[in-house]
């Protein structure tokens, strides 16, 4: 400390008068009778100036000048107190009389490193252990200061998975003094980062701890236009079951309220004590417990205090200390970066107007075309036409600048568009009870409910009307315009207006946001994620002390429904339909309740093929068993080829032969039989969910009354036309120029169709090309058949997939090309084009070894051939096997590549992405918008709905050939669940909360998929199964009513003359090559199965379909009711009859599917 001799010259006092304003003075004074700043020396002394404030503007205060006297009243030997107060008098000027440089400023600073808060720390930046990466923030340097005047380096940010968090010395608001031995207190922030990237394995750190909250606590010392709460004093009795009944958070190293230590109170449970005492309120800080001061304590230790403290707890409390703070200086700089990242992220930086879409565009090294600015221009001045208000972040890497534009639809517009988008409006909140049907019948059989999800922060369910403007002050929540349109809403008000928005000619549909990110001219636009998807620390360590920890929905639907562990619940439903729309709610309901339909057939299927295994060596297998027992050379067969094969022995056959019992067994029969029922029985029960969900959501009548037309649609449309139903008039495109273009897409369908069938003569082709060698040597003659199906499986496998990638994009061009009215209309006409293709794609392959593969062989001396090769052959055991081959290689191999491509493909975009812009890696913390722009883009539901009915077609198109099908459907859809529920909540950008009534155009297409497997295992188990054959067998030709003699009696013998040795072949044939009786007697056979089968299962699924309504009948009611009570609320004028609380009734809503 300096004595008197140290001081300045001493000059005449100067009298300085300074004008309030809004901002205060702006400066901190020291001293005072009671806080000498040196020994004997009661002055009163100016410590600091605030930047910007008004004391700097005027430039005559400096540091170190005395404050001789304050509007008159001498200072020169009062306490600290009685000067501030007399600074803090309601005035609008203060004159005061100031002696300049009375003491150095160094004396009133004492801004020195304490040794013993010096902490040298290691932290190991390997990825093997725990943790990724360093893990945590820092901001500051001379270039760009954290505090103003301070070039120091601060940490900000701890992530809670990085090595910092786990190591746990390293703490928000330590300043680092070195890095690895380099001095770095007045270096720049570029300089930091590079000494911490070039570090390979470990970094040393020297920090000063909490030097930040230091910082804070001298700025707010003797601050003259700080304002504090007032202090009291509250004596609590402890409830021996509830506590004290409040909740705290806050604390040295917690950083809750961002530069303040202290310790708040957050919440004050009703009825609790503290609710009771009616003393405290949120917001209030402790400042002592019990006499122990902790106001610059760990949160931990305040807690301990408490438990430690006996029935009762004296409190020093600091009263509206937290809303006090916020106004303050240090508040509003840029402390808390965790609120950036969190909900304080979806706002503007007036903390008010939310952040209801991001426009992105990058400034790269390379000049972008000149052209893009101008379109950006263009395209902004009208976004701001439609009354869109806007700010602009712009971040910087080694790459460039990126510039994100935040937008934020105002109040009036909100309300223009919530009518014109035919919003829904709530008018009452629905109290009745929603009950599953499973959880009612687990009540009733008095058993706990393993599938019950106990989600937190449900949202509300109102009964709802068309939003009508005029009638907004009907509505709940109207008088809140902050919240009453909730996120979802205002995202598609706010894609709305994107998409209507023009950029240039109108004719040359220069339109909408979607087209300038196609053409580069915006890198990406979004709506935010409401926070981070990652728990906070501590999260399921359970509760510690009275701390409350509140999760945003999106880390609700990660724990509650993205988790592994999840996978038995049910899915939370309506937090799903609350985040990313009914559009994905539904699928993801629909995809819930195939899933769980499929046990019973998964159930039923493993039977089947247990059956198969067990009576593999019995009665039923008799054909296969002969084959394995009798003597070698008791059945010589025909060469499989023209030239240069010989004679084999059916024996060789033999295994091949026994195992395709496993799926060709009298139980597949029943099974398909079961399969079909199960399929109507699911879609009827289907509908009926469908219904109660778009009751529950207020979708039911979304497609009939409130579709409007396609953004793009509208803008490119050559004409308008007046609606017939609504009067109003809407963009027109001429039906004849619709036709034209339909016909065309319909053509190239066609040819793309050809192209698939064209691929699968070549692969037939292929399977020939080969099986002739192998059966020409006499090692591998008997490993042909098996060999080469597979590899011919997996041929057609790899050329599905790349067909399937280079149609989806070709329909997509051809559908924006057809100019369809809706959204509905658009994604229905997409998913009908691209269904016809994959189907043929996935199932042509299949369709050709059931129905058509062993179908025209000949016989010796009268082949078929194709391209002069001889036509393919069933095996011995016939074609169901290879079938059940070709099924598993293409279900099973089409559902591992899609699972690992999910997996995988979001993790390398994403590194691919960061590591084009040069991203400093995972210790970075960013604002929200930068954390969703380095997410992936949201490509919507269209593949998965379309591997999901592909799947359903797998299963029941051919189960008669794979009982294994559905299980290993179940098996799947688990993981997809999982997978998509992942993706959706951590991978992917937010998506445009959509609305839909039902799954769409899928369930047409779903039906007809049921009705055709019908046909389709009718004529399986007739034409291409053993079945008939053998029964027919049984019935008419076997003496003793078994298979006895059935491998003879199925092998012909080849005509005299056509080889060169006596040889037997598979077929109903005389010595002369004729068709016997039997044949005949068994085509009739097999046509009367089909129409038996077919009008059986159609006559009883026609009866299920009319006897099960589609509306639940209670439900139906319930309807009716509240379109009559929503007119009765809207009315102006209400009738004399029934009662003036015309919404006030209740009801429970069961789930019926």
């Amino acid at each position: 400390m300096s004595n008197h001799g140290d001081s300045p010259p001493r000059a005449p006092p100067v009298k300085i008068e300074l004008r309030i304003k809004s901002g205060g003075l702006g400066f901190n004074i020291k001293g005072g009778r009671d806080q000498p700043v040196r020994a004997g020396d009661p002055g009163i002394y100016i410590s600091r100036l605030r930047p910007g404030a008004v004391a700097e503007k005027d430039g005559r205060l400096k540091p170190g000048d005395k404050i001789v006297e304050i509007n008159g009243e001498d200072t020169r030997n009062v306490i600290h107190d009685e000067a501030l107060k007399l600074f803090r008098q309601n005035q609008q000027s203060i004159s005061l009389l100031v002696e300049q440089n009375a003491i150095l400023p160094s004396d009133l600073t004492k801004d020195r490193e304490d040794e013993k808060n010096i902490q040298r720390i290691e932290l190991r930046k390997d990825k093997k252990g725990k943790g990724v990466g360093l893990g945590f923030n820092i901001r500051g340097g001379r270039d760009n200061p954290y505090v103003p005047n301070d070039p120091s380096i601060y940490v900000t940010r701890i992530r809670s998975d990085g090595a910092a968090a786990f190591d746990g010395r390293l703490g928000v608001g330590d300043k680092i003094l070195e890095i690895n031995g380099v001095n770095v207190r007045s270096t720049t922030i570029d300089n930091a980062v590079e000494l911490l990237q070039l570090a390979k394995k470990k970094v040393t750190l020297l920090v000063l701890k909490s030097a930040l909250q230091e910082t804070v606590k001298k700025a707010r010392e003797g601050a003259v236009d700080s304002v504090r709460g007032k202090e009291i004093v509250v004596e609590l009795k402890k409830s021996a079951s509830e506590g004290l009944g409040f909740n705290i958070r806050g604390g040295q190293g917690t950083n809750y309220i961002r530069g303040h230590p202290g310790i708040f109170i957050t919440s004050i449970k009703r009825g609790g004590v503290a609710h009771k005492d009616g003393t405290l309120q949120p917001g209030d800080r402790i400042l002592e417990m019990n006499g122990v001061d902790v106001r610059n304590v760990p949160q931990d230790a305040a807690v301990q205090v408490v438990n430690r403290a006996g029935d009762s707890v004296k409190l020093l409390i600091e009263k509206n200390a937290e809303e006090l703070f916020k106004k303050s200086e240090f508040f509003n700089l840029n402390f808390d970066e965790e609120d950036m990242s969190g909900e304080k992220g979806c706002y503007f930086r007036d903390g008010k107007r939310n952040i209801d879409f991001v426009l992105v565009y990058e400034e790269g090294e390379k000049p972008e075309p000149p052209d893009f600015t101008i379109k950006r221009q263009r395209y902004m001045e009208n976004l701001k036409k439609s009354q869109l208000e806007f700010e602009e972040e712009i971040s910087q890497d080694e790459k460039g600048k990126i510039h994100f534009i935040k937008c934020h639809v105002p109040w009036e517009v909100m309300l223009f568009y919530a009518e014109e988008l035919s919003f829904r409006a709530p008018l009452k909140q629905r109290t009745g009870v929603k009950i599953n049907w499973t959880e009612k019948m687990m009540k009733k059989l008095h058993l706990p409910n393993p599938f019950k999800n106990e989600v937190p922060d449900a949202p509300p369910d109102y009964f709802t009307t068309q939003f009508k403007a005029n009638k907004l002050h009907k509505f709940i929540n109207s008088d809140d315009p902050d919240h009453y349109f909730t996120d979802t809403e205002r995202t598609r008000v706010a894609s709305e207006i994107l998409e209507t928005a023009c950029y240039g000619k109108r004719q040359k549909g220069e339109i909408g946001i979607n087209r300038l990110v196609n053409e580069g001219v915006y890198s990406a636009a979004y709506p935010l994620h409401v926070g981070p998807a990652e728990l906070p620390p501590g999260y399921h360590q359970g509760p510690h002390g009275p701390e409350e920890i509140k999760l945003n929905m999106r880390q609700i639907l990660k724990e509650y429904w993205g988790r592994w562990g999840a996978w038995l619940k049910y899915q939370p439903l309506d937090h799903i339909r609350w985040y990313f729309g009914e559009k994905i709610g539904i699928y993801f309901a629909w995809l819930g309740q195939y899933t769980a339909w499929l046990i019973m057939p998964s159930v039923v299927g493993l039977l089947v093929f247990m059956y198969g295994v067990l009576t593999i060596n019995g009665g039923a297998n008799k054909p296969a068993l002969d084959m394995c027992n009798f003597p070698k050379w008791t059945f010589p067969m025909c060469p499989a080829c023209e030239v240069g094969c010989a004679v084999w022995d059916l024996h060789t056959a033999c295994s091949r032969a026994k195992h395709a019992y496993l799926f060709d067994n009298p139980m597949t029969v029943a099974y398909a039989i079961f399969v079909s029922f199960w399929a109507v029985f699911f879609l009827e029960f289907w509908k009926r969910k469908e219904v109660t969900i778009g009751y529950q959501w207020d979708v039911l009548e979304f497609e009939e009354e409130e579709e409007r037309p396609r953004p793009t649609f509208a803008a490119l449309a050559p004409a308008v036309e007046r609606n017939p139903i609504t009067g109003l008039l809407e963009p027109y495109f001429p039906q004849e120029k619709r036709s034209f273009r339909m016909y065309s897409g319909i053509a190239i369908i066609c040819g793309m169709v050809s192209l698939v069938m064209l691929f699968m003569v070549g692969v037939i082709v292929y399977k020939l090309l080969v099986i002739h060698p192998l059966y020409k040597n006499p090692d591998l003659q008997p490993h042909a058949n098996q060999f080469v199906s597979a590899t011919g499986a997996v041929l057609n496998l790899i050329i599905i997939m790349i067909l399937s990638r280079v149609y989806e994009k070709l329909a997509l061009l051809l559908n924006h090309w057809e100019m369809h009215r809706t959204q509905t209309e658009y994604e229905d006409n997409l998913t009908l084009k691209v269904f016809i293709f994959q189907f043929m794609n996935f199932y042509s392959s299949i369709f050709y070894i059931a129905f058509f593969k062993g179908k025209f062989v000949g016989y010796p001396g009268n082949y078929g051939t194709i391209f002069g090769l001889r036509n393919e052959e069933c095996s011995p055991g016939g074609c169901l096997i290879e079938l059940a081959q070709q099924l598993a290689v293409i279900m099973i191999g089409k559902q591992v590549i899609g699972n690992v491509q999910e997996v995988l493909i979001p993790e390398i975009k994403q590194y691919l992405k960061k590591r084009k812009r040069g991203s400093k890696g995972n210790d970075e913390i960013k604002p929200r918008w930068e954390a969703d722009y380095e997410l992936l883009e949201n490509e919507g539901l269209f593949q998965e709905y379309l591997e999901m009915v592909i799947q359903f077609g797998f299963i029941t198109l051919f189960v008669a050939a794979f009982p294994l099908a559905p299980f290993f459907a179940l098996a799947n859809n688990v993981f997809e669940i999982r997978i998509d529920s992942d993706k959706f909540v951590c991978d992917l950008r937010r998506s445009t909360a959509d609305r839909a009534q039902d799954i769409g155009v899928w369930f047409k297409i779903l039906d007809g998929i049921a009705k055709l497997a019908v046909i389709s295992n009718a004529f399986l188990i007739a034409f291409t199964s053993e079945f008939l054959p053998k029964l027919l067998y049984a019935g008419i030709v076997s003496e003793s009513g078994n298979l006895d003699g059935y491998l003879n009696f199925s092998l012909s013998w080849a005509p005299a003359n056509t080889t060169s040795q006596p040889c037997r072949y598979q077929g109903l044939r005389d010595r002369d090559g004729h068709l016997t009786t039997f044949f005949w007697h068994l085509v009739t056979l097999r046509l009367a199965f089909v129409i038996l089968f077919e009008h059986f299962v159609f006559g009883v699924s026609t009866l299920i379909d009319v006897i099960v309504p589609d509306i639940p009948q209670g439900l139906q009611d319930t309807i009716k009711r509240e379109k009559y009570l929503a007119t009765q609320a809207l009315a102006d004028h209400h009738g004399l009859m029934g009662s003036s609380d015309i919404l006030n009734y209740d009801d429970v809503l069961v789930d019926m599917a």
